[in-house]
């Protein structure tokens, strides 16, 4: 938890950077994230916080997220990861002078969790074939929205995951459709002023 709490107060001096600086002098600007994001669920921690950059066309999205799911909701102790994951966002509207909605955006992550409990070689006291996927390494697709009004935007994701697909493919009975998805929602803060549509 306290690597989440340093991780907002970082983003927040991102905030009031992006805040102070002027955007037509300054080169360092472009560096400043689009926007600051907070998320619970979703594949990639029970909470995961971290920075997204957007295309001036506004419809590309790329985030690198760090992800926490505390030791009591793990096996016996937390779980880290990180996440890189892209979106492309369609159906954008605009309602009105501070209301703007995303009606869909697709992603596709990459997410790798760190730990003793996880690898991405199968280890030694493991037979061939005892695993048939690393279980560091976890590749995400998603569907969601995004409502934005003024400077903060909530969304949701829905979501699955490579090993729930194969999963599901592989053991149909014992595994149903309904429970390869997943659901994940956010907080999006943002740090530069947008152009409009």
């Amino acid at each position: 938890m306290r690597w989440i709490t340093f991780f907002l107060c970082l983003l927040l001096s991102f905030s009031l950077s992006a805040e102070t600086i002027d955007s037509t002098t300054s080169k360092l600007y472009k560096f400043i994230p689009n926007s600051t994001i907070l998320q619970f669920a979703g594949n990639i921690g029970m909470f995961s916080t971290g920075v997204r950059y957007v295309t001036p066309n506004k419809h590309w999205k790329g985030a690198f997220l760090y992800g926490f799911v505390p030791a009591r909701y793990a096996a016996d102790k937390p779980i880290h990861s990180v996440t890189v994951k892209g979106q492309y966002s369609t159906m954008n509207h605009r309602y009105g002078p501070t209301i703007q909605i995303e009606w869909l955006n697709v992603g596709l992550w990459y997410n790798y969790s760190f730990g003793r409990s996880y690898f991405s070689n199968l280890p030694r006291h493991y037979d061939d074939g005892y695993y048939y996927f690393p279980t560091a390494i976890n590749i995400g697709l998603t569907l969601g929205s995004e409502l934005r009004h003024k400077k903060w935007g909530l969304y949701y994701e829905i979501g699955t995951t490579d090993k729930r697909v194969i999963n599901f493919v592989k053991s149909p009975k014992a595994v149903s459709f309904r429970e390869i998805w997943n659901i994940g929602i956010g907080i999006v803060y943002h740090l530069k002023q947008e152009v409009s549509l």
